[in-house]
């Protein structure tokens, strides 16, 4: 396992929802699945965030291990736009309601993977983003979006709560 999971780690933050760092090699994939039966990854990091090789050893971990990835490039430390968190709950939703095991992760595991996570729980299960962080941080304490990301992830839920009822 590398330094850098076993560091950063991971935790399950609902029934089928976990966030956490960035596996960087074939051990820390196996821990995901053998620990948490993940079946699913959103990826949240750039490219320029891995070093050599790191990428090819996860890739075929996961291939391994049957573990479907999909990645959405956030700026690390960066604001994680409306659309991005809309595009991240569309693709975490359906995956949780047809009974997948779901992984989303930024670098460490602390704020944009948070904050995508957040917007997937609030969607889920029509809650606040506050709400849906509370639930996250029972479970995973070091998840804490920095305060742009937070204000971001409250203009997406005002934006689309206005959307669903027809004033936007």
């Amino acid at each position: 396992m590398s330094d850098w999971f076993e560091r950063y780690g991971f935790a399950l933050v609902d029934e089928r929802l976990a966030t956490g760092a960035y596996p960087l090699d074939a051990a820390d994939v196996a821990r995901l699945r053998d620990e948490l039966g993940v079946t699913r990854v959103l990826n949240l990091c750039e490219d320029a965030e891995y070093e050599e090789g790191e990428r090819l050893a996860v890739d075929e971990a996961y291939a391994h291990h049957g573990i479907l990835e999909h990645r959405l490039q956030l700026i690390d430390y960066g604001e994680v736009l409306p659309g991005a968190l809309e595009q991240g709950a569309r693709e975490v939703v359906p995956w949780l309601d047809g009974g997948e095991t779901v992984y989303v992760h930024c670098r460490a595991g602390w704020q944009r993977s948070a904050t995508v996570a957040a917007a997937a729980l609030s969607v889920r299960f029509g809650i606040e983003p506050d709400a849906a962080l509370g639930r996250i941080r029972e479970r995973k304490p070091s998840a804490q979006p920095l305060h742009h990301q937070l204000e971001g992830l409250w203009r997406w839920w005002r934006t689309r709560q206005a959307r669903l009822e027809g004033r936007g």
